[in-house]
């Protein structure tokens, strides 16, 4: 069932479709929340605290983008704890893996050498090559979801790739 569908019953007291939307959209929503905190267990909260905010508006959504308004929720959830001091792992670990990757056991290290290559990046500029590269979404999309200007988007982007080359060149990663 479509996102558009399974909106207009959740909004039509049909609740039992939240499931549906949380088991669909758990792992991206996850897998970002761990890129931008670094701990497994303050992404696995802030994963919970994203949907149960979506359920307790989800009366007053109006469908676009259902991923994109669910990463904008996590996004700032992040942003929030991230100022608020609460970070409980100053390094990433060993999980998780790059999402759309397997896991052999080869790649381990170059995964958490690009985890923490990312974690150094700026907040802006992390927020946008995650959403970017690893989420596919376009610029105007990125700067609506954090309310950048097109240009501010474009250029975080291609500052952060450059940084990010520059951190796994300094570590050996391609070897």
């Amino acid at each position: 069932m479509e996102d558009r569908e399974l909106i207009r019953r959740i909004q039509n007291g049909q609740k039992e479709y939240l499931n549906e939307i949380a088991e669909k959209y758990y792992n991206d929503i996850f897998y970002f929340c761990c890129y931008q905190i670094g701990s497994r267990e303050d992404a696995y909260d802030l994963t919970q605290d994203t949907f149960l905010r979506f359920i307790r508006y989800v009366e007053h959504y109006q469908y676009k983008n259902l991923k994109g308004y669910l990463l904008t929720i996590a996004m700032n959830l992040c942003r929030s704890h991230l100022r608020t001091g609460l970070q409980a792992a100053d390094t990433i670990q060993a999980d998780p893996p790059l999402p759309g990757t397997q896991r052999p056991g080869s790649r381990t290290e170059n995964r958490l050498l690009l985890a923490e290559a990312l974690r150094s990046l700026p907040e802006p500029q992390r927020e946008a090559v995650l959403l970017h590269h690893f989420y596919g979404y376009k610029n105007r999309e990125i700067a609506q979801m954090t309310g950048a200007s097109h240009a501010a988007v474009k250029s975080r982007i291609q500052q952060g790739l450059s940084k990010l080359q520059r951190l796994l060149d300094k570590e050996d990663f391609y070897e």
